[in-house]
């Protein structure tokens, strides 16, 4: 009988995205009125301030009503020419130019956008939005534009392609080569699958456009079978939480970044991949519409997707492969178990493992690890116990013996991680993720970067041998 053998090779590739802007912000709670304050310098010390890199409210707490924020920022100018701003907010704002006021949108109301038209000399101007939020939902999106520059938000990695262009040729294809010199040495001449993964993106969808771009350079690179997309592309996330249109903008660049791609996606949603923006989930059948339908005509006969459903089986073209992939957020939408693989799923799954051919290796994919070691931060310690992962560990189990079966490859856990339970082999892969140190668990070692300046890749090469 033939056995898998297989190798992780996780390949860490570092690109820098240049100078990002600095904004300097200042957050004081607890303001009670309907309007803006009137002169921010006598509030006094803020309850919250720092540094980020775009001016919006990713990173300050979603959870808090009645603030009201300062945020400060030098534009670099490298010509003379017409600015166009646009501010939207929810609720009031002021915004100001090199101490200029050019918009005013105070009082409490819901998103309003306000449009300003301003030539600025080269060199650098100083921006400055006031900002106040009374209660219910909370936005601040910043945009401009000029004859020779695109319409964008602060951070200049969000839509210049030409950033893209230059990181992909001087950081992510020389390393990306180099991992590969080192696949070739270990593959030989023998056949192998092999497949980038991307996992925990949580880039609220600005910077899916870069991630997707360069993970698929390295799969052109490695001549990937398909690329597989592990989920948490940042959904249930502020500002996506409040904001439908929002969320759909995430879904719509992610999707249409995916099919830039030449090759084959294979999608299993995670627990950040289903709110859809003011108290609406997606549904399976909606997510499966969005991330797994459009390959299916490059899939042909050899994707097989369950209607209604986020779980299906691709065969490799030429190999003797059969990737399953799953949905591990079974009843997320229902409220029940944050983590876990449905009863229906699990009966489809044992039948389809039943009647796999002979000679044929199996792998499968999920976004969560239905193993102790998936439990990887406070949080999922206290919320996730046994009962979700037990079935399906003790179905993989009952087959381990009978099918060539490579093993489970996951995300979620923002590691690299590898253990043997009853034969079957279990993989957490990087991917991406970020993990807030204040929430590790000690003893795990976690990747910390920050997604818009790095990032991340694991490439899976799968080698069978014959004994």
């Amino acid at each position: 009988m033939k056995k898998t053998f297989t190798l992780l090779a996780a390949t860490l590739l570092l690109a820098s995205c240049g100078n990002q802007p600095t904004v300097n912000y200042k957050v004081w709670y607890d303001w009670p009125e309907r309007n803006l304050p009137a002169d921010f310098a006598t509030l006094g010390e803020p309850d919250v301030q720092g540094v980020k890199t775009n001016l919006d409210l990713e990173g300050l707490d979603d959870t808090k009503n009645h603030f009201c924020a300062l945020f400060e920022t030098t534009l670099p100018v490298k010509q003379e020419e017409e600015y166009n701003f646009t501010l939207t907010t929810d609720d009031g704002s002021r915004f100001y130019v090199d101490g200029e006021l050019l918009i005013v949108n105070d009082g409490a109301h819901g998103p309003i956008e306000k449009k300003v038209s301003k030539v600025l000399s080269k060199g650098k101007h100083a921006l400055k939005i006031e900002f106040f939020d009374f209660d219910k939902g909370q936005t601040l999106v910043f945009k401009y534009a000029t004859p020779t520059i695109p319409e964008r938000e602060l951070d200049n990695t969000v839509m210049a392609r030409e950033d893209k262009a230059s990181n992909n040729k001087s950081f992510v294809k020389p390393q990306a080569k180099e991992a590969y010199k080192r696949f070739k040495a270990w593959k030989g001449k023998d056949p192998v699958l092999v497949f980038p993964i991307l996992t925990d993106i949580h880039t609220c969808g600005r910077f899916s456009y870069k991630h997707i771009g360069y993970a698929a350079t390295v799969a052109d690179i490695f001549g990937a079978d398909f690329m597989a997309l592990l989920g948490d592309i940042g959904l249930n996330t502020y500002p996506a939480t409040v904001d439908a249109e929002y969320a759909q903008s995430i879904v719509d660049n992610t999707r249409d970044n995916m099919l830039k791609y030449k090759g084959m996606w294979l999608f299993s949603p995670g627990n950040h991949d289903w709110d859809a923006g003011e108290g609406r989930y997606y549904t399976e059948e909606e997510l499966s519409a969005i991330f797994q339908q459009p390959w299916q005509e490059k899939g042909g006969k050899n994707l097989h997707l369950m209607p209604g459903r986020t779980y299906g089986w691709y065969d490799i073209p030429g190999k003797d492969f059969r990737i399953i992939f799953l949905n591990s957020e079974a009843t997320r939408t229902k409220g029940e178990y944050y983590y876990c693989y449905g009863d229906e799923q699990l009966a489809w799954l044992g039948g389809l493992l039943e009647a796999t051919p002979e000679g044929m290796n199996v792998l499968l994919l999920s976004h969560w690890m239905p193993q102790p070691m998936g439990v990887w931060n406070a949080v999922s310690l206290t919320r996730v116990g046994k009962e979700p992962y037990n079935n399906i560990t003790d179905l993989l189990a009952s087959y381990a013996g009978k099918i060539n079966l490579v093993g489970l490859f996951t995300g979620d856990s923002h590691v690299n991680n590898y253990t043997k339970k009853d034969g079957v082999n279990y993989y957490i892969t990087q991917g991406y993720g970020w993990v807030s140190p204040d929430v590790m668990i000690p003893g795990q070692k976690h990747a910390v970067f920050d997604y818009r300046e790095s990032l991340c890749i694991d490439v899976v090469a799968v080698k069978p041998a014959t004994h």
